[in-house]
């Protein structure tokens, strides 16, 4: 075998290992996507079972800011400056 002979075996070789290597890489991206989909869901799924509780917390942040809640804590001070 002459010099350019055991270039092109060389270069095959080279070539032949990149391929392996790009699809053990394409596997595991591929592996990797796929649990991050299933992260997704099951996060979507838990928010989902969660949402009442958000929905909850938002009237009583929105009853907190509201007049109502301003005219009972006022009438509440009221009450204990009369009572002194």
């Amino acid at each position: 075998m002459d010099f350019y002979q055991w270039c092109v075996l060389i270069a095959v070789i080279a070539f032949v290992v990149l391929v392996v290597f790009a699809v053990r890489a394409i596997l595991q991206i591929t592996k990797t996507a796929e649990a991050a989909e299933y992260l997704v869901l099951t996060t979507a799924e838990k928010v989902d079972k969660t949402q009442s509780t958000f929905d909850l917390l938002d009237k009583a942040s929105t009853f907190v800011d509201s007049g109502v809640y301003k005219t009972v804590a006022m009438g509440i001070d009221l009450y204990k400056r009369l009572k002194k």
